[in-house]
């Protein structure tokens, strides 16, 4: 027997979770989705075709206060707020990468602090996001989460993965059912992106002419890097009050930005535009590939849809193919 949840239940579903955890979800608002905290009445969209905010921020916050300090006292902020957050199962996999950055050789504390207060639910559904070329990489969907949606029409099956994840389960919206999970995901095997042969062309380096003609077209806003659910470039600086104390925070930070590698003494090793664009692209799908053994990269297709420029990242990455 397996476990459903009828979708018209959804809202109670949420309600009674919210009752032990702060529950994120994609939310509409003003006529785009976005992953926030959800409030009473808020329309939650599992099946969002792409947000304007990766679920990344739940992790690793824009502007997080790292310690305080004050004299010769220190004190490092409490992470205590526990949390369930509904994502699709591609940016449950992009979780699942920042995983391994984040708790590999270097331990995060920051970031293991809340990852150990979250419980992830991952919705599968025919929803394509938009612009995605996920069925292009080969993604694990194994990890990352801890109960899987999985979206049949009017209601959604429902699977623990994980201890935490059972804890999920004890609602009395949850029904067991006869149905069986099925697999919806149809990778297409021959398009997908031979990683191989873009690594090797990447580790050529920066001087080839598609970065050349690729900084022409590219503003190096960084919007690509803020938009992934991957990227995790950061800055830390000490934010220092003129009364005395004050508090050393991390903020995002994007390698397309013109000052990002500018180091003492006013040296900038990439201050050349078309050497940071090779620069995210070899991090991404030549280094992370090395590293881990799998791209920074889901697919998700939000750097494309949100690119002020319009360039199709997609297709730059297929370029390096050849």
């Amino acid at each position: 027997m397996a476990l459903v949840l009828e979708k018209r239940r959804l809202d109670e579903y949420l309600s009674w979770l919210s009752r032990s955890f702060t529950v994120y979800a994609p939310v509409e608002r003003d006529g785009l989705v976005k992953f926030d905290g959800r409030s009473s009445g808020d329309s939650v969209v599992l099946d969002y075709d792409t947000t304007n905010t990766p679920p990344k921020f739940l992790f690793l916050p824009h502007g997080e206060c790292m310690l305080e300090f004050k004299g010769e006292k220190v004190k490092v902020p409490a992470v205590d707020e526990r949390f369930v957050v509904f994502m699709n199962s591609v940016d449950a996999e992009a979780v699942s990468i920042l995983d391994e950055v984040f708790g590999g050789e270097f331990n995060d504390e920051y970031y293991a602090r809340r990852r150990a207060n979250s419980i992830i639910v991952a919705v599968e559904s025919e929803v394509k996001m938009r612009d995605s070329f996920d069925e292009e990489l080969d993604l694990k969907f194994k990890n990352g989460f801890d109960v899987l949606f999985t979206d049949c029409g009017d209601c959604y099956l429902v699977e623990a993965k994980t201890a935490k994840g059972k804890k999920l389960m004890k609602s009395d919206s949850i029904k067991e059912t006869k149905k069986s999970i099925k697999d919806r995901r149809n990778f297409i095997k021959d398009r997908k992106l031979d990683l191989g042969k873009i690594s090797a062309f990447l580790d050529k380096g920066p001087e080839q002419k598609i970065w050349q003609d690729l900084a022409k077209e590219c503003f190096a806003c960084g919007i690509c890097a803020y938009v992934c659910p991957i990227c995790h470039c950061f800055d830390v600086q000490d934010d220092v009050k003129l009364e005395g104390g004050g508090c050393r925070k991390r903020d995002w930070d994007s390698c397309m930005l013109a000052d990002f590698a500018l180091v003492a003494g006013g040296v900038n090793f990439r201050g050349e535009r078309h050497k940071r664009i090779h620069n995210w692209y070899h991090h991404k799908f030549a280094r992370a590939v090395s590293e881990r053994g799998r791209p920074d990269c889901v697919g998700c297709g939000r750097c494309i849809t949100y690119c002020p420029a319009k360039i199709r990242i997609h297709e730059k990455i297929r370029e390096c193919e050849k």
